[in-house]
């Protein structure tokens, strides 16, 4: 399987949310589970959770999304990655004091 672009996963994840939430369908409210949602989408819910773990701590990080929307995933986890790495730190540094 190829690696997804960061557009295509916020896109991805935004539907299958959206999914869940509810759609409009024929004039009533229409709920999937996250399975299902997922299932539509095309996608693993296991990936989905993911990816959507992975947007939120880029967010928290302040990840600049719209300079790397074209670049892989991998460069999302590779952000977290160090940024959770470097939080790690100054709190043990916090603590030792």
């Amino acid at each position: 399987m190829k690696e997804r672009s960061i557009e295509e996963i916020i896109q991805k994840v935004s539907l299958w949310r959206r999914l869940h939430n509810g759609v409009l369908k024929n004039g009533n409210l229409v709920r999937y589970t996250l399975e299902e949602a997922a299932t539509k989408v095309g996608v693993s819910k296991k990936s989905l959770d993911d990816y959507l773990l992975q947007l939120r701590s880029g967010k928290k990080y302040n990840f600049n999304f719209q300079d790397h929307k074209h670049a892989k995933v991998g460069v999302l986890r590779a952000f977290v990655k160090k940024m959770k790495a470097q939080n790690s730190s100054f709190q043990k540094l916090g603590s030792s004091e």
